[in-house]
């Protein structure tokens, strides 16, 4: 009798084991893949200069941003990052499209020294005065001067967005930065599910988050490369492919 006690105890901890290991939270990988992708307003530009001369397999810089599409935030001060092979002075400039989709007026110009990078991911955050406005349409790029006196380009627009209500109920008492990210991703944030990822980033490796977001971003040019009839612009969209993946494959040799 005793034994068929123990042996029913046995079994209804084990039910109550697997069922505690159903029941815990399991962290989704970011899933970034908007549905809605706007062309950047100066379509006509496919990017900008190929590239400092002798630089490695990774360019000198890569914006960890979209670029084929217009990216999301529904943050005011976003966090702007990019991806350096090496230790460079670096310009970001802030620009605000006007109502022709055209001009745009400089918002901020950060001038930041060398010894302020490294390599790996470097980010930006715009000060407090410097808020943008919700519904506005910017474009910010990185510059970097070549030892050959040329300046290395990259670019990318974005436009600010309201949070939706669906999304502050998905955030609510969520702290956890993967969490989160994950949420931000699945709701096309992609400015805020990086920030996210990168608040567990350490330096000179890349996390599970942030791989992921970057993998994600790779799908998404994927299929933009395969829509994409213009050949000037499928050149691009492969290059972007191409850094984003040297990223990935040469994370190891980037550990100090």
């Amino acid at each position: 009798m005793h034994l068929i006690s123990r042996i029913s105890n046995r079994r209804l901890l084990s039910g109550l084991l697997l069922s505690s290991l159903i029941l815990l939270p399991t962290v989704a990988l970011a899933n970034y893949s908007p549905q809605r992708r706007n062309p950047p307003k100066e379509s006509s530009r496919v990017g900008g200069s190929r590239g400092c001369p002798g630089e490695g397999n990774i360019p000198l810089t890569v914006l960890l941003a979209p670029h084929t599409f217009v990216g999301k935030t529904a943050s005011v001060r976003p966090t702007l990052a990019w991806f350096a092979s090496k230790p460079e002075k670096t310009e970001i400039h802030l620009y605000e499209f006007g109502s022709n989709d055209k001009m745009h007026q400089t918002i901020a110009i950060a001038k930041i020294h060398k010894s302020q990078t490294r390599a790996g991911i470097n980010k930006f955050k715009l000060p407090p005065d410097k808020a943008l406005t919700a519904g506005k349409h910017y474009l910010w790029q990185v510059l970097v001067q070549c030892t050959d006196g040329s300046n290395f380009i990259q670019e990318a627009e974005f436009e600010i967005v309201q949070k939706s209500g669906t999304l502050e109920a998905q955030l609510f008492n969520v702290t956890d930065s993967s969490q989160r990210a994950n949420i931000y991703a699945r709701n096309e944030l992609w400015y805020e599910a990086l920030e996210e990822a990168l608040k567990i980033y350490r330096q000179g490796q890349l996390g599970k988050i942030d791989s992921e977001l970057i993998k994600d971003l790779i799908l998404v040019y994927k299929d933009e490369l395969q829509k994409e009839q213009v050949e000037a612009k499928k050149e691009h969209i492969q290059k972007q492919i191409s850094n984003l993946q040297a990223i990935l494959n040469d994370n190891i040799s980037l550990k100090k």
